[in-house]
């Protein structure tokens, strides 16, 4: 069982999933409908979590935050870890490509829903990795967190999916992709 914070539930109230790639804001009638749905969604969910606790414990789920403990493990580095290595412009337009692909998710979010044009960094997204970053700590008890594994956090935290394969093309593409949005932010600053 996959335990995903409330956050996700947020997230997407307020947009259309239902109309694919198009991601759009629900009109103002329809919204009412969506922030019920999503409000019944959330206590859905809290009463399968209450009711599944027991489980999730035996399973080795972690408390505070819907994180299991084994998504906080899959978000981390796994030791010996080597990043798939190839070449640079290649890695940036697939990460593009990704972060704009909402597919990659479970939810109709991609990277961009959150972070087009520099949108929602906090200020330590100048900072050079690894670094402190506040969603880390809180969400998966992480005190440093490299890019990589912030582009995992993100896999599985607002985008509710699982995390790409450490070592993969995917996971090396989005991390470039996402660099190179990084310097754009200190840019603009």
């Amino acid at each position: 069982m996959i335990s995903v914070p409330m956050m996700t539930v947020v997230a997407v109230a307020g947009f259309n999933i239902h109309s694919g790639s198009n991601l759009g804001l629900i009109p103002s009638a329809e919204a009412a409908q969506g922030e019920a749905e999503g409000e019944a969604k959330g206590e859905a969910e809290g009463r399968a979590e209450g009711e599944g606790e027991a489980e999730g414990k035996a399973e080795g789920e972690a408390e505070g935050e819907g994180v299991s403990a084994s998504l906080k493990k899959a978000v981390r580095r796994p030791e010996g870890y080597a990043p798939y290595q190839g070449d640079v412009a290649e890695l940036r337009a697939l990460g593009e490509k990704l972060f704009n692909d909402n597919s990659l998710s479970s939810n109709g979010l991609s990277c961009a829903t959150c972070h087009t044009n520099g949108m929602v960094y906090l200020d330590t997204f100048k900072n050079q990795y690894p670094h402190f970053v506040a969603m880390g700590k809180r969400d998966f008890g992480m005190d440093m967190v490299h890019l990589d594994e912030m582009v995992q956090i993100c896999m599985v935290a607002p985008m509710a999916a699982e995390p790409l394969g450490w070592g993969s093309k995917e996971l090396a593409a989005l991390t470039e992709y996402t660099l190179q949005e990084q310097q754009k932010y200190i840019d603009k600053q």
